[in-house]
């Protein structure tokens, strides 16, 4: 049935399951990918008996994916990511380089981890082709099983199983409470964290793993949750932000770094848990790195280790 399924199945139905899923209309999908309506009627109807399976329950609005079309449509999505990076592979081999690796990452990788490899390998070898996202482990995961990245700097996350992935643990990210420099805070004589209750805080939206950090900093310290919150997505706006008010925020110690030096920001001295654990180096098990992907796997995986080794952290 697989060998059948495998001959039968078109390319034009990988891209209309990817495009209806951006655009849950069939219509609107066919006149995106240049198909005519009954054309497009007819290869999803096709897909479905290949499959065996509905994969979209019609209605007057559009079309709404079942359990199989999520499914479907994460595998192609899969299978069309793998088909880019075939190209992009074949078009750097002619221009003379091996390959483009994505990677994804969360903040705290970069400074330490992320950019001092991305700097070293153009150095070192001009031929690869990089490229860099940087968000939460809460969006790296499906860009990872969507083959959309090759690399992920994060923690594995609900929703995909560890026994899928190959994982090794990078770093810890201990959290510190910053304030922009000119804070009145820093002229206090003693602070904890009870005393920074009635501040307004700057925190990351929900569901990102470092408001869930720090929700559960106050939780563990049996404090109530402060309540004047500003919720941001940018590190650069909540650094912004910071020096242009009297609010304070957590951060993760690597990114404090980036701009310690600066004068825009500080360090207070509230001693917190260490709640949010380690992140790690995650790939695809049943995914073969290409050999530029594999590199760079490896140059991430020493540059952890030499760091661990001379004691930054």
């Amino acid at each position: 049935m697989m060998d059948a399924l495998i001959f039968r199945l078109k390319f034009r139905q990988l891209l209309l399951l990817q495009q209806i899923s951006l655009e849950p209309s069939l219509n609107r999908a066919a006149r995106s990918l240049n198909l005519s309506q009954p054309t497009a009627s007819k290869l999803l109807q096709d897909m479905e008996d290949d499959l065996g399976a509905q994969l979209f329950e019609r209605h007057s609005h559009g079309l709404t994916p079942t359990d199989a079309g999520r499914v479907a449509i994460r595998h192609a999505e899969k299978i069309l990511a793998d088909l880019g990076r075939l190209r992009e592979d074949l078009q750097a081999v002619k221009r003379g380089l091996t390959g483009t690796v994505s990677i994804g990452a969360i903040g705290a990788a970069l400074h330490e981890i992320v950019t001092p490899v991305l700097a070293s390998t153009t150095r070192s070898h001009p031929e690869i082709s990089l490229t860099l996202r940087v968000t939460t482990s809460d969006d790296l995961m499906p860009l990872l099983q969507s083959g959309r990245i090759d690399i992920a700097l994060g923690r594995p996350m609900k929703g995909i199983g560890h026994d899928l992935l190959t994982i090794e643990e990078i770093s810890d990210e201990p959290l510190l409470v910053v304030a922009g420099c000119d804070n009145i805070l820093f002229q206090a004589e003693a602070l904890d964290l009870d005393a920074l209750i009635q501040q307004r805080w700057i925190v990351q939206m929900q569901p990102s793993p470092l408001r869930r950090a720090f929700e559960g900093i106050f939780t563990m310290a049996r404090l109530p949750m402060p309540r004047r919150l500003t919720e941001l997505s940018s590190v650069l706006a909540t650094i912004d932000l910071l020096t242009q008010s009297d609010m304070v925020s957590v951060l993760p110690r690597s990114l404090f770094r980036m701009f310690k030096n600066t004068g825009m920001i500080g360090e207070l001295p509230v001693s917190l848990p260490d709640i949010i654990g380690p992140y790690h180096l995650i790939r695809m098990r049943d995914r073969a790195l290409s050999p530029a992907a594999q590199f760079v796997w490896e140059a991430l995986r020493e540059r952890a280790i030499g760091k661990a080794d001379s004691g930054i952290g």
